[in-house]
């Protein structure tokens, strides 16, 4: 048998908090259909419960950004050279690249060298920046791509990928009813009163430059809804001393909780999140929000010339419209932030037709059932 244990050995690479979260669900489906797979690879915490043996924790290093990167490049550097060793030595039936473009993309060149079936879930996002050599190249490394938006299987089969669209893996995650008299209750909450999420990301570098600009934000919300209570939630264990620095000495009280993801997103009356995933959960859920950013201005730079889109934000680019506020770099400061989030709380027309578009946009990210069907291509990609 593979690896010595088990029916297959599977190796499963994500190397950021939300690609843990999506690795996590998917490794359950695999252990559901097949309990005897052996599954191994980078991941985090979750991936990590969920019954994959962690050869590297990446999550703590991930950025967006050229000089952001810097300060994790040796750590990189020294898993992908492991894993290649594990490739060469341990031959895994399949390999499962999990976002992280970057880093997976160098796993899934050597595994096509060493002839180890390769499938791509939550692929490289070329779609948004244009390119179809990216795609392209994308589509010549891997087997299969399980592509998460309609869009994305379609530049992707144009450029000769085998694709499979297996839907959006957040509806798997869409919380059974009304989670906020759950949340007020254990953070003790007033349910009467308005709850403000702020959703820093997931990442160091986010956190580091938004969450002070979200809290002084905050604080000016605070002027025009004295009542508002700010909550954060912890997005993983190494975020938690950041987090906890930055809130020391403020003159208001925020609730932190260690429940992240669109349960907590859905008990918010409105939300001012880092533009990622985050602001996605909340179109989901039905939670307005007000998107935020900030990069290096070299990172931005590259970035402007190369981004086919004008929008940032997930579901601004899937609507082709501009249906959440973007904040990006100098606009992402506290009196913009508060001003957008007023809006929404105080302007019920401005907030009823945010809702709109989201339901709408929920139409375009397929049905759940997302990571079981990803499961299972895995499983057939194997066997060939």
């Amino acid at each position: 048998m593979p690896g010595g244990q088990g029916l297959s050995l599977i190796f499963l690479a994500a190397g950021e908090v939300s690609g843990d979260r999506h690795g996590a669900c998917l490794a359950r489906e695999i252990l559901a259909l097949e309990p005897d797979s052996h599954l191994v690879g980078w991941g985090g915490e979750e991936m990590q419960k969920s019954g994959v043996e962690i050869l590297a924790d990446l999550t703590p290093l991930s950025a967006v950004g050229l000089l952001e990167q810097l300060p994790g490049l040796s750590s990189s550097l020294r898993a992908l050279a492991e894993a290649k060793k594990f490739f060469k030595e341990k031959k895994p039936d399949v390999v499962v690249l999990i976002d992280y473009q970057g880093a997976n993309m160098k796993l899934a060149r050597y595994a096509k060298l060493l002839k180890i079936p390769t499938v791509y879930y939550i692929a490289p996002q070329e779609w948004i920046w244009g390119f179809k050599s990216g795609a392209r190249k994308v589509a010549e490394s891997v087997d299969v791509i399980l592509a998460i938006f309609e869009q994305e299987a379609k530049v992707y089969r144009e450029v000769g990928g085998c694709v499979g669209f297996v839907g959006h893996p957040l509806l798997d995650q869409v919380p059974n009813g009304s989670q906020r008299a759950r949340i007020g209750r254990e953070l003790g909450l007033d349910l009467k009163e308005p709850i403000l999420g702020l959703l820093p990301g997931s990442r160091k570098n986010e956190v580091k430059s938004l969450l002070p600009i979200m809290l002084k934000a905050a604080e000016k919300l605070k002027e025009e809804f004295p009542t508002i209570q700010p909550v954060i939630p912890i997005a993983s264990a190494f975020l938690r001393p950041l987090i906890e620095e930055a809130l020391a000495n403020l003159p208001f009280k925020v609730w932190t909780t260690e429940t992240s993801g669109m349960g907590l997103i859905q008990s918010c009356d409105v939300a001012i999140a880092a533009s990622g995933t985050a602001t996605l959960e909340a179109a989901i859920v039905g939670t307005p929000v007000v998107a935020a950013y900030k990069i290096s201005p070299l990172t931005e730079m590259v970035a402007r010339r190369l981004m086919r889109s004008p929008y940032v934000t997930l579901p601004n680019i899937l609507t082709g419209r501009k249906i959440v506020p973007e904040l990006l770099q100098k606009e992402a400061n506290p009196l913009r932030m508060a001003q957008e989030a007023a809006s929404l709380l105080g302007d019920p027309r401005l907030r009823q037709e945010m809702l709109r578009e989201f339901s709408l946009l929920r139409n375009q990210l397929g049905r759940p059932g997302a990571a079981q069907r990803a499961a299972k291509i895995v499983l057939e990609t194997r066997k060939k």
